[in-house]
């Protein structure tokens, strides 16, 4: 399952904003959590977002 740009680029608005305040344990487990809730695909589409 391909997931959307439109949702890629959501979710790297949500970790712009959210990653300055955060530590590498919490800025990872939000990863973590924002990948599983994508299903299938979540994974790569948080790990671009993320760049």
């Amino acid at each position: 399952m391909r997931i959307p740009d439109e949702t890629r680029d959501q979710l790297a608005v949500r970790f712009a904003v959210l990653f300055p305040h955060l530590n590498e344990r919490q800025r990872r487990l939000l990863m973590a959590a924002e990948a599983r809730g994508l299903g299938h695909g979540g994974v790569r589409a948080v790990a671009r977002a993320a760049r």
